[in-house]
């Protein structure tokens, strides 16, 4: 059995006992089952059971609770501003943002005064722990192998079915291409993580950083960053290449030419950090939808329920996610069944080979065009073909 306080720093941190619940080992019957033991299918559950107390909740999960869990500039504040947001927000000057954060190379940011950081492993157990105490059962190291709507939805699994009287919620994220029925629905894009060892006092002293805002790069390539409660900074990128037909292995967690790229570059960002050693890296898949939004659905027809497509925003995205399937399940309306992301279908991805190649093409060609920006460098010549099929 793996060691799943291995697979990530939040997981080994997360203060619970990894021990995998009981699987499925035979048929059984649930008013709601629910594939994905992550945000999605947790918030959702959770929302399901507080409106509906004695709702028969089911829960099957691959791995464990958690498993899959990692998890600007002027146009932005001005869209913000359509919105009427503005307020919420401010753009700074180099200057301003280095008395905030010392970074390098900064040319402005923009702040948000409302934000929080969370420790996603924590989350992820605790509200397992919540959704059980509310009647829900949930099945770890179970496979589904398929699923089936209609007038029998269920889910299929070594052990037997998982047959549900009212839905099946399909919540496995970048997972859910390993089933053949959803194998192009969302592509899975890797992102990876290094971890520091704890930062001495007179470092941080020379960073700044004291009040833990999360940072975030407005590259093509994204870098996140937050400061741990021990003294840690956790640098978080995209780049792990695409594999051909949508492959996930425990192998791209750990990519090490990207995890190389990562530790260097958190000293191109804190060069006062030459020679930090790093504890911890690991990675995950986040599920990119082809037109790039979210989407939450269900078809009373078919009680089929899904949601996924959060592009590595999927912490806090979840949760809305959640109260939206679960008011679509239940049949209630609260206005959030309005939103943009309800209700609606995103496009399939292209079959494969085409997939990888565009795919592979515009991960080396935003990597690149991110690489010329930092070292001052002209634009790679077909720059606007790879921002053109990222919108497209």
């Amino acid at each position: 059995m793996p060691d799943y306080g291995k697979y990530s720093f939040w997981l080994e941190t997360a203060g619970d006992q990894l021990r995998p619940r009981p699987a499925l080992i035979q048929s059984a019957e649930a008013d709601v089952a629910i594939l994905g033991g992550g945000y999605t299918g947790l918030w959702t559950a959770y929302y399901l059971l507080r409106e509906n107390p004695g709702l028969r909740v089911a829960v099957v999960e691959k791995e464990i609770v958690g498993f899959g869990a990692s998890g600007l500039i002027r146009e932005a504040y001005a869209g913000y501003e359509r919105l009427g947001l503005s307020g919420q927000y401010q753009l700074m000057s180099p200057e301003e943002t280095r008395q905030r954060v010392n970074v390098t190379e900064v040319h402005g940011a923009l702040y948000a005064s409302e934000n929080a950081s969370v420790h996603p492993g924590r989350l992820v157990r605790g509200l397992a722990r919540v959704i059980e105490k509310l009647g829900a059962v949930i099945y770890e190291r179970t496979e589904v192998t398929d699923f089936a709507g209609g007038a029998a939805p269920r889910l299929l699994t070594p052990g037997g079915e998982l047959r549900a009287k009212k839905a099946l919620v399909l919540a496995g994220e970048a997972y859910l291409t390993r089933l053949s029925k959803l194998h192009r629905a969302v592509l899975p894009v890797y992102s990876l993580i290094a971890l520091t060892e704890p930062l001495t006092e007179r470092q941080w002293s020379q960073i700044g950083w004291q009040n833990r805002e999360s940072l975030a790069s407005s590259n093509y390539t994204v870098d996140y960053l937050t400061r741990t409660p021990d003294g840690r900074i956790l640098f978080g990128s995209r780049g792990a290449p695409y594999r051909f037909g949508s492959k996930i292995t425990d192998d791209q967690d750990r990519h090490a030419e990207t995890h190389a790229r990562i530790r260097r570059t958190v000293v191109e960002w804190f060069p006062m950090l030459e020679g930090i050693k790093f504890t911890h890296t690991w990675g995950g898949p986040v599920g990119m939808p082809r037109d790039w939004m979210p989407a939450v659905a269900f078809d009373p027809a078919t009680r089929i329920g899904f949601a996924r497509g959060y592009t590595g925003q999927g912490v806090s995205t979840t949760n809305l996610a959640g109260r939206v399937l679960a008011g679509l399940i239940a049949g209630r309306r609260s206005g959030l069944e309005t939103l943009p992301l309800a209700q609606r279908q995103s496009p399939d991805w292209e079959r494969e080979p085409l997939r990888w190649i565009v795919v592979r093409y515009m991960q080396d060609a935003f990597l690149r065009i991110d690489t010329a920006a930092k070292t001052g460098q002209p634009i790679p010549k077909d720059a606007f073909i790879a921002e053109f099929l990222g919108k497209h």
